[in-house]
């Protein structure tokens, strides 16, 4: 029997001091003889033993009978309460506890010495704080005192109270008739848990759609979204724009047809081209693919529009104005066919002039040669320097033409590309200019070199000219040294991508400042004048246009007084073998 059995009325429970004990007897209805000892203990609590007496009894007065039978009663309903889920409590009129089970003490752990039987409930309360009991979530201890005892004596909705050991309890309570109040305390721990950690999934999709409804309100696409019934589910603040939609009327449940036709009244597009536009969007097969279509809008824009299927039937879309790259590309197009037809026009009257220059050229070296060989004679000085600057200028002239004509050939007369051993290529070159080494003195080493898809004369041109043009611009006095060799890549800063080769061509000659290496490679551009060294500037124009013919880079370094290096990347094989600039 629990604590809260009151005793006899001839010795009150509350009249026990700690150790002390009395014990008495009850027949119950069937005559039954029952011997009741109880005894408080030193922490307050009652201890109850019930032991059968042998032998019926008779002679019990009726008060006794009735007191038995009052005890009994008792010991049930005690009994019933210590067998509740919930903590159960009464206390009368003054506040004070009158009953309650064993579940109300188990709910109040660390004042169980002070619950019991007469307690006033502030006592409690009081103790309960200052043991730190419960969790006062920031509040004033005595507000907090004041707040529980006003919800105590004024009992209205259920109340939820936080143990210091983490569990939730319920309390509720309610007035009785002759002004006590009954309460019970339920542990709602677990519900609390679920409930928070629903709020804290709740808070997280809610971050969640503010972060994903930041994301499409700040998108320069429009993007929509249909479900597989072709209804508007999703759409964001650019679609909207772009076609100029309400957003009252362009709202998530509008169908597909309805929105068509919003968007003919607004002018868009035509009532024909809607309903093209809708037959493509309801045929099965454009649904379960994506799709990227370019629509041309009635007041001149171009809407870039792609649509993605998705799993459950429904279809992802997203618009881009492309207006401007539309309008970009087009001068783009008509820019790049002007350039390359002024390009073949430069190119067929660089060639057609050179050729129409070369007759009257050799009359003019002809008609020299007769005036040198009939009459240098009887010529002043004066007159015999004009026929020598005359040849002179006839030979430069000739030299311009035929370099002129080396360069439209790149272009106008290139052969197809082929296997070509570079190594048999400067052998070739070597040859040719035998004489012009041997009179300057000069040292070509040259390295293991590849074998590439090239264009066989054009590699000998470029050969020639850049060997040649390292022999031409030596330093006085000092035999020039040429070094070619070659080391094979990988690289992606080609059209064609994969295998390549670096061929490198240095010198010990007079070098060049890198500020000016852009410009050596620009046609009748000069860093020296005629009377240093001879030529035309036309040279590496015209090796830079072969390169780039054969899908290659070239590149020059320079250190003045030490020497220039030319580096050429060429592909290994060519994309297409017919390939041309």
């Amino acid at each position: 029997m629990s604590p809260s059995v009151a005793g006899p009325a001839s010795v009150p429970m509350k009249g026990l001091t700690p150790g002390a004990s009395y014990t008495f007897r009850y027949a119950s209805p069937s005559a039954q003889v029952v011997e009741v000892r109880r005894r408080r203990l030193t922490n307050g609590s009652v201890v109850e033993t019930v032991r059968q007496v042998e032998g019926q009894s008779t002679e019990l007065d009726l008060n006794t009978q009735f007191e038995m039978i009052a005890e009994k009663s008792r010991s049930r309903l005690m009994h019933a309460l210590d067998v509740m889920a919930d903590g159960f409590a009464l206390y009368d009129a003054d506040d004070r506890l009158i009953l309650y089970n064993r579940k109300y003490v188990d709910y109040s752990p660390l004042v169980s010495d002070i619950v019991m039987p007469g307690a006033p409930k502030e006592e409690i309360l009081r103790h309960s704080v200052s043991r730190g009991a419960l969790v006062l979530n920031g509040m004033d201890p005595e507000d907090y005192i004041e707040w529980r005892l006003h919800r105590h004596r004024n009992p209205g909705e259920p109340l939820e109270v936080q143990l210091a050991d983490g569990r939730w309890l319920l309390i509720t309570e309610k007035r009785t008739l002759d002004g006590g109040v009954v309460g019970t305390r339920s542990d709602i721990t677990e519900m609390k848990h679920r409930e928070m950690e629903m709020l804290r999934i709740s808070q997280q999709l809610h971050a969640k759609n503010l972060q994903f409804d930041t994301a499409l309100s700040n998108m320069v696409q429009g993007l929509c979204m249909f479900d597989k019934d072709q209804r508007l589910i999703v759409v964001n603040r650019r679609y909207l724009e772009i076609y100029g939609f309400s957003a009252d009327v362009v709202k998530p449940g509008i169908t597909l047809r309805g929105l068509m036709e919003y968007s003919v009244s607004l002018g868009n597009y035509t009532a024909e081209e809607a309903e093209r536009a809708l037959a493509e969007r309801n045929d099965p097969a454009r649904l379960r693919i994506r799709t990227v279509i370019k629509q041309r809008l009635k007041d001149g824009r171009v809407i870039a529009v792609m649509s993605e299927p998705m799993s459950d039937g429904g279809t992802i879309a997203t618009y881009q104005d492309i207006t401007d790259l539309e309008t970009t590309t087009d001068k783009m197009i008509e820019y790049t066919k002007k350039l390359e037809r002024s390009n073949r026009e430069l190119v067929d009257f660089a060639y057609v002039a050179s050729h129409d220059l070369q007759e009257p050229l050799r009359k003019i070296e002809a008609f020299g040669d007769r005036l040198v060989k009939k009459y240098i004679s009887v010529l002043p000085e004066e007159g015999q320097m004009f026929v020598n600057r005359m040849q002179s200028a006839a030979n430069r002239m000739r030299q311009l033409i035929n370099d002129l004509l080396s360069y439209s050939r790149v272009t106008t007369a290139a052969a197809p590309m082929q296997n070509v051993s570079l190594n048999d290529v400067l052998s070739g070159v070597l040859s040719d200019l035998q004489i012009r080494i041997e009179e300057t003195g000069a040292t070509v080493e040259v390295g293991d070199l590849p074998k590439i898809e090239a264009d066989p004369m054009q590699m000998r041109q470029l050969f020639q000219n850049l060997i040649g043009n390292a022999i031409k611009f030596r330093k006085k006095d000092v035999d020039p040294v040429v070094k070619i060799t070659a080391e094979f890549i990988e690289t992606h800063d080609l059209p064609v991508s994969g295998r390549a080769v670096n061929i490198r061509i240095a010198d010990n000659g007079i070098g060049f400042e890198q500020q000016f290496k852009e410009q050596i490679f620009v046609i009748f551009q000069r860093l020296h004048s005629r009377t240093e060294y001879e030529g035309t500037g036309i040279g590496l124009a015209t090796c830079r246009k072969i390169v780039e013919r054969h899908q290659g880079l070239i590149d020059a370094l320079g250190v003045p007084g030490e020497g220039s290096t030319f580096v050429i990347t060429f592909p290994l094989s060519q994309s297409n073998k017919e390939y041309a600039a």
